[in-house]
């Protein structure tokens, strides 16, 4: 080979390293960045959202407690409810309450209901505005063990501690309908049962269960 042949195979061979570098170096970065970015960028999204999920979550049980809601007649109720444990010595309190008697707990705030509508158990109405006409209904909510059977009790004031009841403050009392639960429960439950054309109030504590029916009073 002379001088000029090496001088072209030379030149030849320096293009192809030169054309081929960039191919090279771009493949991997090509074929990574695009796959493994956005997978990246989903899961810090997913993490986020449920952190932010789980915060929310903190926030309404600290403010509410465990909650019920129903919507009935366009109307929004809730009851927030605190956890009272069946192995506790305000379930045992709960159990020796004779006639008359009214429960009461130590351990948490009182059962709170906020009603948009006024509401009718079987014609006993317990009315919506009773702390401000332009406001929600506002009770605390108390059973009553009663000589044949037990009542719930709404109370006017609905803000306070579970052993904290005032008497006088007694509104309106319906009677619920009690039997033994098919599944005790570990604490109390409360929930609102859908059923046309209004809702049943079903209250489940250990081996107690109450219910109530009721519909939007007109």
């Amino acid at each position: 080979m002379n001088a000029s042949q090496s001088l072209a195979a030379a030149s030849l061979l320096a293009a192809l390293v030169l054309t081929a570098a960039p191919i090279a170096a771009q493949e991997p970065a090509g074929s990574d960045r695009p796959d493994s970015a956005p997978a990246a960028a989903q899961t810090a999204d997913g993490d986020a959202e449920a952190r932010a999920a789980a915060r929310r979550e903190r926030f309404r049980r600290l403010r509410y407690g465990n909650l019920a809601e129903i919507e009935l007649a366009g109307k929004q109720l809730r009851i927030s409810y605190p956890d009272l444990l069946t192995d506790s010595d305000d379930y045992r309190a709960f159990e020796s309450l004779g006639a008359g008697d009214v429960s009461a707990w130590k351990s948490g705030r009182a059962v709170k209901l906020l009603t948009h509508a006024s509401l009718s158990f079987d014609g006993i109405v317990v009315p919506y505005g009773n702390a401000s006409s332009d406001y929600p209904g506002v009770y605390s909510l108390w059973p009553r063990r009663t000589a044949d059977g037990w009542s719930l009790v709404f109370n006017g004031e609905a803000d306070i501690w579970g052993s904290q009841r005032d008497a006088t403050a007694d509104a309106v009392e319906v009677p619920l309908e009690h039997s033994t639960a098919d599944e005790p429960t570990e604490k109390l439950t409360i929930e609102f049962l859908e059923v046309e054309p209004g809702a049943v109030l079903r209250i489940a504590w250990g081996d107690h269960q109450f219910l109530a029916a009721f519909e939007a009073a007109p």
